[in-house]
């Protein structure tokens, strides 16, 4: 289990590159990734985190809502690995809310965020979701 990642922050170069999409999600290998990063974004009480942000070039992220000091008013709900998503729709109204990043550690900013989302995306049981997201999930 490698549940002790490198984040890398803001200025490497990997955290620009597009991630590749996942082609088989059944894969032992994947699988271990994403538990090992679900063990990590928990061990590191964060909301989330992109595989990416650890240098894994495959799309998935982790989300895990729930409430904290920065963010009181999160919903709690289950780590779950969001795999090939897709935004499908968004609104047209936009809210800026305080956010920070592990990949730029020590800075929080106002940012941007569509009011609703519609998206499309893969669990790792290989079911395909599409869902609407409003407020700070989206």
């Amino acid at each position: 289990m490698n549940t002790s990642f490198n984040i890398l922050e803001l200025g490497q170069d990997d955290l620009r590159r597009i991630a590749q999409p996942v082609s088989e999600i059944n894969d032992p290998v994947l699988q271990q990734k994403i538990d090992d990063l679900i063990t990590f974004v928990q061990q590191r009480g964060g909301m989330g985190i992109a595989a990416t942000q650890v240098g894994i070039n495959q799309r998935f992220f982790i989300m895990s809502s729930h409430p904290n000091e920065r963010y009181p008013y999160a919903p709690e709900m289950p780590a779950t690995c969001v795999i090939n998503p897709e935004i499908v729709w968004h609104s047209a109204h936009t809210e800026k809310d305080w956010e920070g990043c592990l990949s730029v550690p020590g800075l929080r900013a106002l940012v941007p965020r569509y009011q609703q989302i519609q998206v499309r995306y893969w669990l790792r049981d290989a079911t395909q979701v599409e869902t609407t997201y409003e407020g700070f999930m989206a």
